[in-house]
C-alpha cells in the first residue's frame, strides 16, 4: 500500500473520530436543552392540555418524557461512561430522534393535523448531527415510510393527506440534501486542515533540518514563530527564554526595519541584504539576509535566511587596510591620502588645513652603508616619532620612499611650526640616545589651503614641496660642526 493510500485511510479514520466527537458535543447541548425545557413541557402536558383528546395528550406526554429520559441517560454516559461505544450510541440516538419526530407529528393528527414536529426534527437532525450520508439515507427513508403509514391511518381526508405527504416528503428530501452538503463541506474542510497540518509539519521539519540559520517572524508584532538551532547559536540566544524574545534584534534600528518592510511590500523578497550586529560589547558579526514574505498558519510572516559573512567582512577590511595603508609604516598610503585631500578641497564639506611636506634625510646613505633593512627601520622610526607628535584629528600619509605628508586640521601656522619643532626635538633626542647606527633628520615645507581658493591638490603639494626643497638646500649650506 502506497504512502498516499495510508495517509488517505488515516485521514478517513481521523475524520470519523472527529465527526463522532462533534456529534457527542452537539448531542450533549441538545440533551441539556431538553432537560431544562422539560418542566415547560410537563406543565403543558398536565395542565394546559388537560381538556384535549386523552390519547393525544398521553402520547405527547410520553414523547416528552422519553426525550427527557434519553437526555438524562446520554448526559450520564457522556460524563461517567468514557469507554462507551460511540458509534452505536450515535446511530441509536439518531433513529430515536427521527422516530420521536415522526410519532409526534402522527399524534398531532388527532388535534390539529400539522406535521411541524416531523419537519423540525428532520431539519434539526440534518443540521445539528454530523452523520455519514449512507446510514442517514437509510434512517430517513425508513422513518419516512413509518411516518407515511401513520398518516394513512390517522388522516382519512384525502386532500390534507396528500398535502402532508407531499410536504413531508419534500421536507425529508431537502433535509437529507442539507445533511449531505454539510457532511461534504465538513469533510472537505477537515481534509484541507489535514493537508495544511501535514504541510506545516513538513515545513517545520525542513525548517529545523536546514544547516543555515532560519527565522520565521510575524510581520505585525515581531513575534518569533519558528527559529532553528543554528539561528539560536548564531545570535547567542542559548541562555534566553525564547518565549520572551521577539524579532526586533534582527534589525539594527526601527528605521532600518521600516526600510526593509517597505522593500518587501514592493518586491515580496529581498536577497543578499547585509547587516552588522553588535552581539555584545566585545563581539561584532556580519550577516547576509535573504527575506521572503510568506503565509504561515494564516499569518503574514517574514522568512529570514541568515548567512554568516563575518570572516568575509574581516578579510575585506584587511584587504581595504592593505589597499589604504602603507605596509611598512602602517600609516595611510599615497592613494588614500590624495583622496582625502581631494575630498577636503572639492567635496561638499570643504575644510581649512595646512599641509606639511616632509623629506627624511640620509635614506640613501643608510641603505648604502647598512643595508635596506636599516633604511626601512629609519623610515619606520621617523614615522613613529612624527605620529607621536601630531593630534588624533591630523592625518599622516606616505607619499612614497622617504617623503611623508602631514595634514593639520583646525590649527594655525604657529601651531603647525610648533609641532614640527617638537618632532625635530624628538629626532635630536633619539640621535643622542645612540640606539641606532644612523641619525634622524628631515626637511619640511608648509602650504595652506582655505575653502574657496582656486587650486588643486597637486598645486598645494607642489608649493609645500618647493618650501621643503628650499629648506633642504639651506641645510646643506650649513657647515657641520
Amino acid at each position: 500500500m502506497g504512502f498516499y493510500s495510508i495517509k488517505h485511510i488515516d485521514d478517513q479514520q481521523d475524520f470519523i473520530s472527529y465527526s463522532n466527537e462533534l456529534f457527542f458535543e452537539r448531542l450533549k447541548l441538545v440533551s441539556f436543552m431538553l432537560i431544562f425545557t422539560y418542566p415547560g413541557f410537563f406543565y403543558s402536558d398536565v395542565f394546559l392540555l388537560n381538556k384535549t383528546d386523552p390519547v393525544y395528550r398521553w402520547v405527547l406526554a410520553s414523547i416528552h418524557l422519553t426525550g427527557f429520559f434519553l437526555s438524562i441517560i446520554f448526559i450520564l454516559i457522556y460524563y461517567f461512561y468514557k469507554s462507551a461505544p460511540i458509534g452505536p450510541i450515535i446511530h441509536i440516538y439518531t433513529v430515536l430522534f427521527l422516530f420521536i419526530g415522526a410519532t409526534a407529528s402522527i399524534n398531532s393528527q388527532l388535534l390539529n393535523g400539522n406535521i411541524y414536529a416531523y419537519i423540525i426534527l428532520l431539519l434539526g437532525v440534518s443540521v445539528v448531527f454530523p452523520i455519514h450520508p449512507g446510514p442517514l439515507l437509510i434512517y430517513f427513508s425508513s422513518n419516512h415510510i413509518y411516518f407515511l403509514i401513520g398518516l394513512l391511518f390517522m388522516d382519512p381526508n384525502h386532500f390534507s393527506l396528500n398535502t402532508n405527504i407531499i410536504n413531508s416528503t419534500g421536507a425529508a428530501v431537502i433535509s437529507y440534501t442539507i445533511a449531505f452538503m454539510l457532511y461534504r463541506l465538513r469533510k472537505r474542510d477537515f481534509e484541507s486542515k489535514c493537508k495544511l497540518r501535514r504541510n506545516t509539519d513538513s515545513f517545520r521539519r525542513l525548517f529545523h533540518m536546514n544547516p543555515y540559520p532560519l527565522i520565521l517572524t510575524n510581520l505585525q508584532n515581531d513575534e518569533i514563530l519558528l527559529i532553528n538551532h543554528q539561528a539560536i547559536e548564531y545570535y547567542h540566544l542559548q541562555d534566553q527564554d525564547m518565549t520572551k524574545v521577539d524579532g526586533k534584534f534582527l534589525f539594527a534600528s526601527p528605521y532600518e526595519k521600516q526600510i526593509i518592510l517597505k522593500m518587501l511590500e514592493e518586491h515580496q523578497s529581498i536577497k543578499n541584504y547585509e547587516l552588522e550586529y553588535q552581539v555584545n560589547p566585545s563581539l561584532k558579526k556580519w550577516a547576509m539576509l535573504s527575506l521572503e514574505l510568506v503565509e504561515y498558519l494564516d499569518q503574514s510572516c517574514i522568512l529570514i535566511g541568515v548567512t554568516d559573512i563575518t570572516n568575509l567582512k574581516i578579510k575585506e577590511e584587511e584587504l581595504l587596510k592593505h589597499a589604504s595603508f602603507d605596509t611598512l609604516t602602517g600609516v595611510m598610503n599615497r592613494r588614500s591620502g590624495m583622496a582625502l585631500l581631494e575630498e577636503k578641497i572639492h567635496g561638499p564639506y570643504q575644510q581649512e588645513f595646512y599641509v606639511c611636506y616632509i623629506d627624511i634625510n640620509g635614506l640613501k646613505t643608510v641603505n648604502d652603508n647598512f643595508g635596506h633593512s636599516a633604511g626601512d627601520d629609519l623610515i619606520k622610526t621617523s614615522c613613529e616619532i612624527i605620529n607621536c607628535n601630531i593630534d588624533s584629528g591630523d592625518v599622516l600619509f606616505r607619499m612614497g620612499g622617504d617623503e611623508f605628508i602631514i595634514v593639520f586640521f583646525g590649527k594655525n601656522k604657529e601651531k603647525v611650526e610648533e609641532t614640527w619643532m617638537d618632532i625635530t626635538r624628538d629626532f635630536h633626542r633619539f640621535n643622542l640616545s645612540g640606539e641606532k647606527t644612523y641619525e634622524l633628520s628631515a626637511s619640511h615645507g608648509i602650504a595652506y589651503y582655505k575653502p574657496g581658493m582656486l587650486t588643486t591638490v597637486e598645486e598645494i603639494l607642489e608649493a609645500a614641496d618647493q618650501t621643503m626643497y628650499e629648506e633642504k638646500i639651506s641645510m646643506r649650506r650649513i657647515p657641520s660642526s
